[in-house]
């Protein structure tokens, strides 16, 4: 055989070991999903800078997995001004002024898992071996510290610490909740190093009647005060910058058909953050792009989200794991329209979400093991999302949280002791008791009423084939995803 003809025989067999040698492909953040293509090596994702080091200042919400934390949960004797009364004292369990078994009596639609917790506090429901159900109570600094560990056990960069204006301001008792629990955050933030950022979720916003803007900006003061964030080397060393400057978020901010706040009162808020020295995120509807349905319309609100850092659109309930595949267009839509605009873009994750305790009307978007939640990170990296807004890490009120929750075999009954009446009339549930006479219980057109234990409303759990763990282990895989830790994969990674 002459050397052409070795050289023709060999020469592709060396380009194809050349290739195998190398199966890790950096891309820059995008996909190719043309089914008429050729299987794709693997595909790690490229942020376009270094990520995060451990140990270091969070100076970007880029490049970071956050979760919204409500900590707002407490309990009687937990020392909360709260739980000196007798309708708050189960802070945020309750429903009706009642935290017991059946729907309208309790809010929550998921029940922790307290195994790890270092204090918890028995209530009138029972396991299924009988014995009495015990829950947390967020004012408990060991309570606080726990999650902020599991945060860095699994990889979780941070939280926003929700801060409810209508319960902080004017309010001594929420108050006092809200300023422990943030004190104890702020704690475990410096211990575990992981991000934090205060967030003002604007319910209770009511420029008008309470002069509210500057009740914001007066605790806003209190707070950066309090915690140096001006100054990372006298306090918070991890409270999230953003664009040189410490992080605010506000969240409610052009939704329709508000009436206490305008967007022009959100602006004058706005200003007035940054004129003492605060970048902006601000929490939108999730037409804000479209100027539709749960959107103001107008042009203020593309004004003001033009002149801020970040934004987050809420997507909680409007999809669902057979729905979101058409909905997902709109989210490339707008990490487009944010990277030509220079603002920041957290798409919102949720692992599901179930709100039937207090809104029994109402449907769920089931957790399907993670595949749906995972969906939805895959997604929003693929097509060039730097940063992830999980919701919620301890939201059991509404089924999103992705902190450790019971399997669904070992929650406790929600059936009540004495059956009642539930009506639903034009939005609002009301209950009567089982001796009312039914015939005189009246509703408009789509309304219902039926008994509790008709409904059987049970609360929801991790599927029984799962660790407690496996969502705040998949919210953590979901950051090594968006790192290029691991590659980028519409499959959830095995565990090991």
């Amino acid at each position: 055989m002459n050397k052409l003809k070795v050289l023709s025989v060999l020469l592709p067999a060396i380009f194809l070991l050349l290739a195998s040698c190398d199966r890790k492909e950096v891309i820059p953040g995008r996909v190719d999903d043309d089914p008429g293509k050729d299987e794709p090596k693997e595909k790690y994702n490229n942020l376009g800078f270094e990520p995060h080091k451990q140990g270091q200042p969070y100076d970007t919400y880029a490049g970071l997995v956050m979760a919204g934390y409500q900590g707002w949960f407490g309990a009687p004797g937990d020392g909360c001004s709260h739980a000196t009364h007798s309708n708050t004292k189960w802070y945020h369990y309750r429903e009706n002024d009642m935290f017991k078994p059946g729907v309208l009596q309790n809010s929550i639609d998921f029940w922790p898992d307290v195994s790890e917790y270092e204090k918890t506090y028995e209530t009138e429901f029972q396991y299924p071996d009988g014995s009495p159900a015990h829950v947390f109570s967020s004012y408990d600094e060991s309570s606080v510290a726990l999650h902020f560990k599991w945060m860095k056990d699994y990889g979780i960069d941070g939280v926003f610490m929700q801060r409810f204006v209508g319960e902080v301001v004017n309010n001594p008792d929420g108050k006092d909740h809200f300023n422990k629990v943030l004190e104890s955050a702020m704690k475990a933030s410096n211990t575990y190093q992981r991000a934090i950022c205060v967030m003002y979720d604007l319910g209770g916003f009511e420029p008008s009647k309470r002069n509210t803007v500057d009740a914001v900006i007066a605790d806003t003061r209190e707070i950066a005060e309090k915690y140096h964030l001006f100054d990372r080397n006298a306090g918070q060393k991890y409270y999230l910058y953003e664009n040189g400057k410490p992080l605010i978020v506000l969240w409610g901010v052009g939704f329709a058909g508000k009436k206490e706040y305008s967007t022009s009162d959100v602006s004058q808020l706005v200003e007035k953050l940054k004129e003492m020295g605060f970048s902006i995120m601000l929490g939108v509807p999730t037409y804000w792009r479209e100027g539709r349905n749960d959107t103001e319309s107008g042009s203020a609100l593309k004004a003001l989200i033009k002149s801020v850092d970040v934004i987050m659109p809420w997507f909680v309930g409007r999809y669902g794991p057979d729905s979101f595949g058409s909905f997902a267009s709109l989210i490339k839509a707008d990490i487009t329209w944010c990277a030509t605009n220079k603002v920041g873009y957290a798409p919102l994750c949720f692992v599901g979400s179930c709100d039937r305790n207090m809104h029994p009307n109402n449907g769920y978007a089931p957790r399907n093991k993670g595949t749906f939640f995972w969906d939805q990170a895959y997604y929003g990296i693929a097509n060039g999302a730097k940063m992830l807004y999980v919701a919620m890490f301890d939201e059991i009120d509404e089924g999103t949280a992705i902190f450790k929750v019971l399997n669904k075999k070992d929650v406790p009954s929600n059936k009540p002791a004495t059956d009642y009446y539930v009506v639903y009339d034009n939005g609002n549930y009301k209950r009567y008791p089982i001796t009312y006479d039914r015939s005189k219980i009246t509703f408009g057109a789509g309304g219902w009423c039926q008994t509790a234990w008709e409904l059987d409303i049970q609360f929801q759990g991790v599927e029984d084939d799962l660790p407690t763990d496996h969502y705040l282990w998949i919210t953590g895989q979901a950051g090594a995803m968006l790192r290029g830790e691991i590659p980028l994969s519409n499959k959830i990674p095995a565990r090991k």
